[in-house]
């Protein structure tokens, strides 16, 4: 049996989909029982995204395992390095309420550039472990050249502070890539146990864009609007790397729709969480 701390998106939190008003809510999971169920009563209509069943930390806990997931839905790589500094005890907690010795942390990776989106949490927290980032992003966004070039910075800044906390810790890190992917050559960090490779690659049938939200998009386009123009917008337009990457995303997003892995059109099932879990298990 292994204790488990898994962080990451919101792929690291389960299946995603329609949370039905009434009594049936979450299409009558047995697992989602909410307290307050009389609420959604009120509701109009369905609430289109919300976790509807447990994602692959449960199915390692069918299999013995105890996992802790800190994972954020629309979460970026560096609070999830927040989040594990604040579950190991590194970092004051502030949204997570108790520390945690796992024995092995499990990341799944999401796309880099959404590390551009402003902190969620108010300045007056005073949180200096989670400005840190701020601070080494913004060096990130100052000095790329291309999409790609900053792509690559803020994943190798994430992979460098990851390390930090297998210094202080010594727990080993399993890295899911989903929205994200890692460098090829891992050779000067010692704190990967595994990498998991191609992960949503292969449930999309297809390689992931680089960006694959439209507000990480748009956090481009208001970051380094010099990396980012028109064309990607204006169908008539010539070609440009920018618009290269846009419509990569949405032939992603017409994946997903057709698919039936993806309930909500975003988010893999519960039959690609258990299958990741029995993936994962020899590993943890």
């Amino acid at each position: 049996m292994s204790k488990i701390l898994i962080v990451g998106d919101s792929n690291g939190l389960g299946e995603w989909g329609t949370v039905v008003p009434g009594p049936s809510v979450a299409n009558g999971s047995e697992l989602f029982r909410p307290y307050n169920h009389e609420w959604y009563l009120l509701e109009p209509h369905a609430k289109p995204f919300n976790v509807v069943w447990p994602g692959f930390g449960y199915y390692l806990d069918l299999k013995g395992h105890a996992s802790v997931n800190y994972s954020i839905g629309g979460g970026c790589n560096t609070e999830a390095l927040f989040k594990t500094e604040e579950a190991l005890g590194l970092a004051p907690p502030f949204t997570s309420p108790v520390f945690y010795n796992p024995d092995v942390i499990v990341w799944v990776v999401t796309e880099p550039i959404r590390d551009l989106q402003p902190p969620r949490w108010p300045a007056e927290a005073g949180l200096k472990d989670l400005e840190k980032y701020f601070v080494q992003r913004d060096l990130c966004v100052k000095e790329a050249t291309s999409i790609a070039d900053l792509n690559s910075r803020l994943v190798t800044m994430c992979l460098d502070n990851a390390q930090k906390i297998y210094n202080e810790t010594k727990v080993p890190w399993i890295i899911v890539e989903g929205w994200g992917k890692l460098p090829q050559d891992l050779s000067k960090y010692n704190f990967i146990k595994y990498v998991h490779r191609n992960w949503m690659d292969k449930v999309l049938g297809h390689e992931i864009p680089l960006m694959s939200s439209w507000p990480t998009i748009n956090l481009l386009r208001r970051a380094r609007t010099d990396l980012a123009d028109a064309s990607a917008i204006i169908k008539s337009a010539p070609e440009s790397n920018f618009k290269k990457i846009v419509d990569a995303y949405e032939d992603t997003i017409k994946t997903m729709e057709k698919s039936d892995k993806f309930p909500d059109n975003c988010h893999p099932d519960r039959t690609i969480h258990e299958q990741l879990a029995n993936e994962l298990e020899p590993y943890v």
